[in-house]
């Protein structure tokens, strides 16, 4: 693979890039491991122990349209910086909290500053690597971070409650003043605006931001209290009445936050619902497991977390290998591929789970949904990219983020909807919700292989020469 001179002198900005995905990562998935001893300390209720880690979800999903306009406008270093100052700073107040509202302040704090510094790093990362073939190693590397990360931070935030819960919270931290320390330097500046840029969208701001935290509110208590409780109800309705006042405010205005034209983009649509399919997906397939592995098996927590590093190491280990081929054969059929796999390795879940050995079980489903899922994440990412100006680069990865959290919260909520009806009923729980799910991937195949087939053209024409048009 050839490339350019200049292109290798920017190994750094990368790296920093990386640390970040992988901080972010991390900081997930060890809540997950921790928050047995969380509840044991602070005496938290079952119910409002999961905020722990659906406030991070709700302040994330919230704010990502926000935070990917206000970097295209405000320049994405310096939004990248300030962002993770603020993340930095709710880690360490995390480690000292001695309630649960505090916690959960804490944890709604660093989703927003994610909200803000993940479509800035991915905006970052266009905007330094211009060439075709470097990009897609460079978004490569910046998925097999976040792999990397999520897999270590069940195992390292296993090893650190054993210490104490509160390691957990704050042992990202120092990774990210690191950054802090380097990003001025190694990252490129923000261009300067030639352009006076018209006013801030500060009413479609105002709109789409609570609109998307009661949108994503509302699914989160939908799985937890039922779709027809009055808060999820009233969440999800108020967040719709929101959503359409922001579009209509958007077709009005002279400079919108979120100009309507993006969603003419075949390319980025369809990425955004293949990969809402797709973590949805798999995050109601982690769920029915989860429960499996310790009420049905009798797994311990940590042992069911690292039950998941199988899928985890292999995305570790070809993430970079399948961007490439994003790259070079094109998104849609490497995404497709993906999907097969995925939808595979849930048939083979459902079908052996009460006649295959639990190692051979895991191990075998493992591999299968973490070769699917590792070629879908860096072939959706691509997609999405594909054919959008550098100028909205960092709304169209805060759509891609949006779409993988709603997309998740409600394939979850269902799914967890389904499963407490099949028990209620006195069906086997586990056969009927992963039925569902495996029919749900099977249709998330079909519509992965309806995307544009001349992507990997136009991702040409947009990698290798920024200043096309």
């Amino acid at each position: 693979m050839v490339i350019s001179q200049a292109t290798r002198g920017l190994g750094p900005a990368l790296l920093l890039l990386c640390v970040t995905n992988f901080v972010d990562a991390m900081d997930v998935s060890t809540m997950g491991v921790a928050l047995p001893a969380i509840q044991a300390e602070l005496g938290m209720a079952p119910t409002a122990l999961q905020w722990a880690v659906s406030a991070y979800v709700i302040g994330y999903g919230g704010f990502l349209l926000l935070g990917g306009r206000v970097g295209d406008i405000l320049g994405h270093r310096r939004v990248f910086i300030w962002s993770l100052g603020v993340f930095a700073v709710g880690s360490l107040a995390g480690g000292m909290v001695n309630d649960e509202t505090t916690l959960i302040l804490t944890r709604l704090i660093k989703g927003i500053a994610a909200a803000f510094s993940t479509p800035a790093a991915l905006a970052l990362l266009l905007s330094i690597f211009h060439e075709k073939e470097a990009r897609g190693k460079a978004l490569g590397v910046f998925a097999a971070a976040s792999a990397t990360g999520f897999v270590l931070g069940m195992v390292l935030g296993g090893a650190a409650t054993i210490f104490s819960w509160r390691v957990t919270l704050v042992m990202g931290a120092p990774a990210i003043l690191i950054v802090l320390a380097f990003a001025p330097v190694v990252l490129p500046a923000d261009p300067r605006k030639i352009e006076k840029h018209a006013k801030f969208d500060w009413a479609g701001a105002l709109t789409v931001t609570p609109g998307l935290l009661l949108l994503v509110f509302g699914i989160t208590s939908a799985a937890n209290k039922g779709w027809y409780s009055t808060v999820s109800l009233g969440s999800l309705f108020v967040a719709v009445g929101l959503i359409v006042w922001f579009i209509f405010l958007e077709s009005t205005h002279i400079d919108p936050m979120v100009p309507l034209k993006i969603f003419r983009k075949k390319t980025l649509c369809h990425a955004n619902a293949v990969s809402a399919l797709n973590q949805g997906c798999y995050i109601g397939f982690q769920f029915v497991a989860v429960i499996y592995y310790q009420h049905g098996l009798g797994w311990s927590s940590l042992l069911t977390g690292l039950s998941f590093t199988f899928g985890g190491l292999v995305m570790m280990v070809l993430s970079r290998r399948f961007a490439a081929l994003a790259q070079s054969r094109g998104p849609t059929s490497i995404m497709t591929i993906g999907m097969s796999f995925q939808a595979a390795s849930y048939i083979f879940w459902a079908v052996a789970r009460d006649h295959a050995h639990p190692i051979f079980l895991v191990a075998l489903s493992q591999v299968l949904q973490g070769l699917g899922y590792t070629m879908v994440f860096p072939a959706v990412q691509i997609a999405a990219l594909s054919d959008v100006e550098d100028r909205d680069a960092g709304l169209a990865s805060s759509l891609l983020f949006a779409a993988f959290q709603i997309g998740s919260g409600i394939v979850l909520a269902i799914t967890s909807a389904v499963f407490s009806v099949a028990s209620a009923r006195g069906w086997n729980p586990y056969s009927v919700s992963m039925g569902f799910l495996c029919c749900l991937a099977i249709i998330s195949t079909l519509v992965a292989a309806m995307g544009p087939r001349k992507a990997s053209a136009a991702s040409a024409v947009t990698l290798s020469d920024p200043t096309a048009t």
